[in-house]
C-alpha cells in the first residue's frame, strides 16, 4: 500500500477523462433545451458561470442560472446531450491515465472516479473508457 491510504479519488472530465469538448456541447444543448437561445445575452452569460464552475456539479450550477424548472430540464437535457456524447465514442482515457489508476491499484489502493455530473452519468465514461483502464476503477461517485 502507498502510504496509509485505501482510496485514492480522482475528477473524470477534464482530469482523467479527455471528451474533446463534449462537456461545452452538452451545455449549450442543455441551455438551449429550456429556451435561452445561443445567439443572446442570457446564453453569454450563463456560458461564463458554466466555465468559471466546471467540476461543480451541473444541477447545482443550473440551479444559478435558471428558474427551478429549467434548471431540471437543463440538467436532464445536459446528462442526454454527454451520455449521447459517451455512446458515439466521445471520450478517452487522458494520456497517462492507465499509470495515474495503475500505480495505487498495484499497492491495494482503491481508484474511485468522482464527478459534478448527473448520478447516472459516471457510468457512461467509466465503461468507455479504452481498454484495461476501466479493470482499475473500483467505483465512481455521483455528486
Amino acid at each position: 500500500m502507498i502510504g496509509p491510504w485505501a482510496l485514492a479519488c480522482l475528477d473524470m472530465a477534464g482530469t482523467t477523462v479527455r471528451d474533446d469538448g463534449a462537456v461545452e456541447a452538452a451545455f449549450t444543448t442543455a441551455l438551449e433545451a429550456v429556451g435561452v437561445d445561443r445567439d443572446s445575452p442570457r446564453f453569454d452569460t450563463a456560458q461564463a458561470t458554466i466555465n468559471r464552475t466546471m467540476g461543480q456539479s451541473k444541477a447545482d450550477v443550473f440551479a444559478t442560472l435558471l428558474a427551478p424548472q429549467d434548471a431540471e430540464g437543463a440538467t436532464a437535457a445536459f446528462a442526454a446531450a454527454y451520455e449521447a456524447s459517451v455512446a458515439r465514442g466521445g471520450v478517452s482515457a487522458m494520456l497517462g491515465a492507465p499509470e495515474v489508476f495503475g500505480a495505487p491499484r498495484a499497492h491495494g489502493v482503491l481508484v474511485c472516479l468522482t464527478t459534478g455530473f448527473a448520478p447516472t452519468t459516471p457510468t457512461a465514461p467509466h465503461t468507455a473508457l479504452i481498454a484495461g483502464i476501466a479493470d482499475l476503477i473500483s467505483t465512481t461517485t455521483p455528486p
